[in-house]
């Protein structure tokens, strides 16, 4: 399913929303534009939206032409609306944070979080995910070839020590011990209880976050220096 082309007609949605909400009546044009968006959308999601296209032939006017009034559009559009919301996860909100999943460049993170994070819930998942695609990027820079995980890892290949380190972060050493910690609290914080346990308790939102903040420390990785 064509997500991102699926906002844009929801958007669109919304757009024709606006201006009903501030114009007693509309050229028939925008209702015209209203029921080639339903189609639109029928066919990204391949359901039968015929229920909520305007049937009725526009009113006429000597002097304006063919029009509508709000009113015939707006109980179709506001049930659409909500329909699209509950069913496929879009809102204002969700196409507001758009700007902050797209600032995310990690390709592997993209691909293995960008499906989870459009569904309506279980966004422990998200964290499941971008906390493993960390850690394996922790593994693969380093070689390291011993069987550790999570902490134990990060331990071993992010000392806070810079001689004993595997991965050097930055000549800083303030800055090394800093993302040092970080990813040891990452590890303890995010990815032990998302591997270990269900947890309901996060938004989509707070996942995005998180996924964008370990997208920053992958890029770090990405540059760390091999010291061992």
């Amino acid at each position: 399913m064509d997500v991102n082309n699926l906002r844009k007609l929801y958007g669109r949605l919304r757009g024709i929303k606006d201006v009903i909400s501030v114009q007693h009546s509309i050229h028939a044009d925008v209702g015209e534009d209203y029921n080639n968006t339903v189609e639109s959308i029928s066919k990204i999601v391949d359901e039968d939206l015929n229920s909520f296209k305007l049937s009725q032939v526009p009113h006429q006017s000597e002097h304006r032409g063919p029009f509508y009034v709000s009113d015939d559009i707006r109980p179709k559009l506001m049930q659409l609306l909500t329909y699209l919301e509950y069913g496929y996860n879009l809102s204002q909100s969700v196409i507001e944070i758009g700007s902050l999943y797209n600032s995310i460049t990690d390709e592997e993170l993209k691909g293995r979080c960008s499906d989870i994070l459009t569904a309506p819930s279980n966004f422990d998942r998200v964290i499941n995910q971008a906390t493993l695609v960390l850690e394996d990027k922790i593994r693969k820079k380093s070689k390291i070839t011993e069987s550790l995980e999570g902490v134990r890892l990060v331990n071993k290949v992010l000392n806070t020590d810079i001689s004993k380190t595997i991965l050097k972060i930055s000549d800083s050493e303030d800055e090394h011990q800093g993302i040092c910690h970080i990813c040891r609290g990452i590890m303890q914080a995010f990815r032990n209880p998302t591997h270990h346990h269900i947890l309901d308790k996060y938004t989509r939102e707070e996942a995005l976050k998180v996924c964008a903040f370990i997208d920053d420390i992958l890029h770090l990785i990405d540059d760390a220096e091999i010291k061992n």
